[in-house]
C-alpha cells in the first residue's frame, strides 16, 4: 500500500510555518552560539528558539485543568498547519490516528520553580493533541531519544500499511530543557561556537527547538478526498545497536541495515539525503560511512549523493528532528532544490558524500532519503519520492 505525504506543518527558529524553515534553510546564516549560563541555558534568548506558540481554542471535548506545556503547544502550532494544509474536516480527523515524537514531552513544566511532585510524562502530550484536535484512531508516543520523530513517521506509516488507520497525523517536537542543556554540556556535547556538521573542527552539537508533522494518508485516501500528495514514501525501516548509552556502534552496521530497507523500496538511489549529523564527529563519521556504503550498494555513488544537515542552521530539535526531516525532504523534491550546508570552513574529507556548498544545488534524482539516530542506538531511516 502506497502511504503519501497531504499536509505539512513546522514551527522552528525561522518562524512559524513551512514557508518560513525553508526560506531560512536556503539564507544559511551563519548562527554563533551565545556564551551559556551555568544553569545550561543562554546568558539572552537562543538563537535557535521557535516564536512563542499561539494556542488556538481546544476542540471539543478535550479534558480541562491539564496545563500545557512549551512542547505541547509548539506540536499544536505544527498539527494545525498540517491539519489545514491537507484540508482534513473534523469527521475525518476523528478516524485518523496519531504518532508523536519526543525526547522529554512538556519538560518545562517540571522545571519551574512551583512545579508539582507529578512528572509530566511524554504521554501526556499526544493526549493533549488528540484532545485538542479531535482525532480518535490509534494514538503512539515514540520517545527514542533524537530518533524519535523519524520513528514516528514511520511507526505513523504502519499503522496504515496495516490498516489500522487510513490517516495518521505524524507528528514530533521538543523545547528548550535545562536539565537536557546543562547534561550536554557536563558531557562536552556542545559547540560553543556553531554547529559545523561537515566541517572539520566541529565541536559537537547546538540545542534547538520547534515542532513538525505531517499528515500521511494511503494514496486510496487521498484520492477519495482529491487530496494532492506532496511526497510518496517508498521505504522505511528501523534498528536498534544497543552498543552504548550515547555513543553508536562504530560499524554503523545497524543503522546501515536500516538505511538498506528504507531504500530497498525504491530500486532506485537517492538524489539527496537529510543527514542526522549534528556536530558530534564521532557519530556523524558512522551515519555518513553507513548511509555510503548503502548507497553503492543499490548501484549508487555515494559522492554523487547530495549530502544536507539542517541542524547547522536551526539547532537540534531533538524528537523532532527526524519529522523536520521528512518535511525538508518533501520541500527538497517539491522545489527540484537541495539546500547549502552552513559553517563550513575546511569540509571533512572523510565524508563519502556529496556536500552542497554557496548556494542550493539541483536536485538530480526524484527521491530523498532521511536518516536518523538516537542515543541508545535507536535509528531510522525513511525515503520519499516525488508523488506522481
Amino acid at each position: 500500500m502506497t502511504v503519501v505525504v497531504t499536509g505539512l506543518g513546522a514551527v522552528s527558529c525561522f518562524g512559524s510555518g513551512t514557508a518560513a524553515l525553508w526560506e531560512g534553510l536556503l539564507r544559511a546564516e551563519r548562527r554563533p552560539v551565545p556564551a551559556p549560563e551555568t544553569c545550561g541555558l543562554p546568558t539572552r534568548p537562543p538563537l535557535y528558539a521557535a516564536p512563542d506558540p499561539v494556542l488556538h481554542s481546544p476542540a471539543p471535548g478535550t479534558p480541562g485543568g491539564e496545563p500545557v506545556g512549551r512542547t505541547g503547544a509548539l506540536l499544536a502550532t505544527a498539527v494545525t498547519e498540517a491539519v489545514g494544509d491537507a484540508g482534513l474536516t473534523a469527521g475525518e480527523l476523528f478516524d485518523a490516528g496519531l504518532t508523536v515524537g519526543t525526547s522529554l514531552g512538556d519538560i518545562d513544566l517540571a522545571e519551574t520553580p512551583d512545579a508539582s511532585a507529578r512528572y509530566p510524562a511524554t504521554h501526556r502530550v499526544t493526549a493533549g493533541l488528540a484532545g485538542r484536535f479531535g482525532i480518535g484512531g490509534p494514538g503512539h508516543t515514540l520517545s527514542t531519544a533524537c530518533s524519535a520523530g523519524a520513528y514516528a513517521v514511520g511507526w505513523g506509516a504502519e499503522l496504515i500499511e496495516t490498516g489500522q488507520a487510513d490517516i495518521v497525523v505524524a507528528c514530533g517536537g521538543d523545547a528548550f530543557s535545562r536539565v537536557a542543556i546543562g547534561t550536554l554540556q557536563r558531557f562536552g556535547l556542545v559547540d560553543p561556537e556553531c554547529c559545523r556538521p561537515f566541517d572539520v573542527d566541529r565541536a559537537g552539537m547546538v540545542t534547538g527547538e520547534g515542532a513538525a508533522a505531517v499528515v500521511l494518508e494511503s494514496a486510496g485516501s487521498a484520492r477519495r478526498r482529491g487530496a494532492r500528495p506532496r511526497a510518496a514514501l517508498a521505504g522505511h525501516g528501523w534498528s536498534c545497536d544497543a552498543h552504548h548509552p550515547m555513543a553508536p556502534e562504530p560499524s554503523g552496521g545497524q543503522l546501515g541495515r536500516s538505511v538498506t530497507r528504507a531504500l530497498d523500496g525504491t530500486g532506485e538511489v537517492p538524489g539527496a539525503v537529510v543527514l542526522h549529523r549534528a556536530g558530534v564527529a564521532g557519530n556523524d563519521a558512522v551515519e555518513a560511512d553507513a548511509v555510503g556504503r548503502a548507497v553503492e550498494a543499490v548501484g549508487g555513488t555515494a559522492a554523487d549523493v547530495a549530502g544536507y544537515a539542517p541542524k547547522a542552521v536551526m539547532g537540534h530539535t531533538a524528537g523532532a528532528a527526524g519529522v523536520f526531516g521528512c518535511v525538508i525532504a518533501t520541500l527538497i523534491l517539491r522545489h527540484g532544490v537541495v539546500p547549502p550546508n552552513a559553517h563550513v570552513t575546511t569540509p571533512d574529507p572523510g565524508c563519502p558524500l556529496g556536500i552542497p556548498l554557496g548556494g542550493p544545488a539541483p536536485l538530480t534524482r526524484p527521491s530523498v532519503l532521511v536518516s536518523g539516530t538516537g542515543f541508545g542506538g535507536n535509528n531510522a531511516a525513511l525515503t520519499w519520492r516525488a508523488a506522481g
